[in-house]
């Protein structure tokens, strides 16, 4: 009865989020499109993967959710809620009530710039969110559903061919771990595991529609042309800092539950007491020192920097070192392991961003598989070897309280202002206005919310159905303490 309590009120939380929250940015055009049916939805997705993307089954759920965001609601909320339990089934853990409570705090305490991406906003949710928990229940089933059923292996198989027409590099990301899975089980089995290699081929078939597609081939013609010109190494060399930074500068709850993995791997494998020592600190101080910074730089405070943060080619060096040693304590600490579950989420993990080392585009959103998967694997380490205290169950229901409250509190803000929002934009076309003065929203709400560029203040005439020649001026908002909304 708990854990059915647990489960339920994640989803009644985020459908109360999701019913606050407006529509934004690209959502748009998209709920324009919705609502021309669903047989235009599939033809515009046809076309999109013609002229722009590959992206066909999250196109076509965009087109069709966004305009019906009831249902998205109730399906967004449904898929978050089953990613804390997909957590929870893939960690089998001993420790229930703390990796419980962790798992919600992993989805409450990620980057407010990743929750505004990946959450709120329909479009970068569908693209980057709805693939998770189905990546999440197909490695369960690998690692951990041992009977073959013909029921499974088609729905499976069904999967791993759409998975891919999502997101590239989720695509890529699949077939990686098929790989890998059909290479563990020939070093154990010592023979070829058909359903894993029917499993590959079918992904590596999604993927190739996605990548190969016309739709593809021109975006990357018209955008980032400079970088789309560099060679493979250059791009890598390139991007090396976007790694670093979506891999663990912005990923801030990450980077304590990293700290605290790594001082239970080292802890229990190094026995000189010096070298431990040299090594808990190395392991614990610059990541610590780096979440601070970022925390004061996002506060937008004196704008003071740490020095580790000045230094580009030092923390490059440092996070690739941090990697490596850490690589090796899991390797050392799974080796006697039947499924390598910590092994291969923390690789798949560290690949998922890995991956966009060739993409010019990166944002939170692009890091969010990277940000569940590693969260994952830094669990299934404390579960392994945490101890139950009390005062660990009192800070975990303090924090997830908290976080719940903040966002409570910040979309019931964000609702508050799209009325008077709202109010304005009906009061103007009745008045046939040929100007209208809207409030700003904060920046780290839903992505886009505020009709900056050209491409997204067409859509947004459109949908609010405003004069396409009126004329949209923004002022700062009165917010208190940056959640508080006052009506004007």
């Amino acid at each position: 009865m708990k854990k059915k309590l647990f489960y339920i009120s994640i989803f009644i939380f985020f459908v109360i989020i999701l019913c606050l929250s407006p529509i934004s940015g690209d959502d748009w055009g998209n709920y324009l499109e919705g609502a021309q049916g669903l047989r235009h939805s599939i033809g515009q997705a046809v076309g999109m993967y013609l002229a722009w993307e590959g992206r066909f089954i999250s196109r076509i759920l965009i087109n069709i959710l966004t305009y019906h965001k009831i249902i998205w609601n109730i399906v967004n909320s449904f898929i978050i809620t089953s990613i804390i339990f997909l957590f929870i089934k893939i960690i089998n853990p001993k420790h229930k009530k703390i990796i419980y409570l962790l798992s919600l705090l992993v989805i409450l305490s990620m980057n407010i710039f990743t929750f505004s991406q990946v959450v709120v906003w329909v479009a970068g949710n569908i693209t980057y969110l709805f693939v998770i928990p189905l990546l999440l229940s197909y490695f369960y089933y690998i690692f951990d559903y041992k009977e073959k059923k013909k029921l499974f292996i088609l729905l499976f198989s069904i999967l791993n061919f759409i998975m891919p027409m999502f997101i590239e590099h989720m695509a890529i990301i699949l077939v990686i771990s098929n790989i890998i899975f059909i290479l563990y089980r020939y070093i154990i089995n010592k023979k070829l595991d058909k359903e894993l290699l029917l499993y590959l081929i079918l992904s590596i078939l999604g993927t190739s529609i996605v990548l190969l597609s016309p739709g593809t081939k021109i975006r990357s013609g018209m955008e980032n042309v400079s970088f789309q010109e560099l060679s493979i190494i250059n791009k890598i060399i390139y991007n090396i800092p976007n790694f670093i930074n979506y891999t663990f500068i912005i990923n801030y709850f990450l980077t304590i539950l990293m700290v605290i993995a790594n001082y239970y791997l080292i802890s229990k494998h190094t026995k000189n007491k010096f070298i431990k020592y040299v090594l808990l600190i190395f392991m614990s101080i610059i990541p610590i020192l780096s979440l601070c910074n970022y925390i004061i730089t996002s506060l937008k405070t004196d704008g003071y920097i740490l020095p580790i943060q000045t230094n580009y080619i030092a923390i490059i060096l440092y996070y690739i070192i941090y990697t490596v040693i850490m690589l090796y304590f899991i390797f050392v600490d799974t080796r006697k392991d039947k499924d390598k579950k910590i092994l291969f989420f923390f690789i798949i993990g560290i690949l998922s961003n890995i991956v966009m080392m060739v993409s010019p585009t990166w944002g939170y959103r692009t890091s969010f598989s990277t940000y569940i998967f590693l969260s994952i694997s830094m669990l299934m380490v404390m579960d392994k070897y945490i101890k139950e205290r009390k005062i660990y169950n009192y800070i975990m229901y303090f924090m997830c309280i908290s976080f719940s409250l903040f966002y409570l509190i910040l979309y019931i803000s964000v609702h508050l202002q799209y009325n008077d929002n709202l109010k304005i934009i009906k009061q103007v076309r009745r008045n046939k206005s040929k100007s209208i003065e809207l409030v700003k929203y904060p920046a780290f709400v839903n992505c886009n919310i505020n009709p900056y560029n050209d491409f997204h203040l067409i859509r947004y005439k459109k949908y609010y159905k405003l004069d396409k020649n009126i004329e949209i001026k923004l002022k700062e908002n009165n917010w208190k303490y940056l959640i508080f909304y006052k009506h004007n």
